[in-house]
């Protein structure tokens, strides 16, 4: 694969487009288009190019021309950013969107395609449930995998099945993804601040599915991380 992503692509900074409110498996992406973005890797190196994160793997794929191409340094990729300010870290594999830093830690949205709901709801070619979907793919067409023609693909993208999308919100501690729940974070601090941290969480009514309120947690325990 070329590797283009840190080579000094240059262009120029366009409005960052609506993300995708429907993905199909011809259009199996995060966003509705590719779009500029700025790319930083973890060595300090920044390139410029049009980027979108495909849904099966969770990878950055980026344009050159009317060809698609997926790098295959994926994790020396530390940062995305595009022209609204909306950034993307990698972690673990995925591409995290931050909602909140502190120097201790990162809120963050993983977004993913549900390819085993995909292939379990519809029975797709014979296929289990107990069945890994991602080792059935075979059995679907997926755009921007086997056809890297962007051109293609965006003419054929409503004649895919409709892709299912998850997505959970998470923190990201040392470099590690943690779940967005009260077990999972309360192991994180010192023994002696779990029982201030529950009456923190209950005098501040936390819902752990609500953005803001992870804002306010994320405030809460990154003085405490690490202690």
């Amino acid at each position: 694969m070329k590797r283009l992503l840190f080579a000094g692509l240059l262009g120029v900074i366009t409005s960052l487009g609506l993300r995708a409110g429907e993905p199909t498996t011809m259009w199996p992406y995060l966003f509705d288009d590719f779009m500029e973005a700025s790319i930083y890797s973890k060595s300090g190196n920044k390139g410029e190019a049009k980027v979108n994160i495909h849904l099966l793997r969770n990878d950055l794929h980026y344009l050159n021309g009317s060809q698609i191409y997926c790098p295959d340094n994926q994790n020396d990729i530390g940062r995305v950013v595009f022209a609204d300010s909306t950034e993307f870290v990698r972690c673990e594999n995925f591409f995290i969107e931050v909602l909140g830093e502190t120097p201790q830690a990162i809120l963050g949205r993983r977004t993913t395609g549900d390819f085993d709901r995909l292939l379990q709801g519809t029975g797709a070619y014979g296929t289990s449930s107990s069945t890994s979907a991602v080792d059935n793919l075979s059995s679907l067409q997926l755009g921007g995998i086997a056809n890297l023609n962007y051109d293609m693909i965006r003419v054929e993208r409503e004649n895919g099945q409709t892709l299912p999308v998850s997505t959970r919100l998470c923190f990201i501690v040392g470099g590690e993804i943690v779940n967005a729940n009260k077990k999972t974070v309360s192991k994180l601090l010192p023994e002696s601040n779990r029982k201030e941290f529950d009456v923190f969480l209950k005098a501040n009514k936390i819902k752990w599915s609500k953005v803001d309120h992870l804002q306010k947690v994320l405030g809460y325990i990154s003085p405490l991380l690490g202690k």
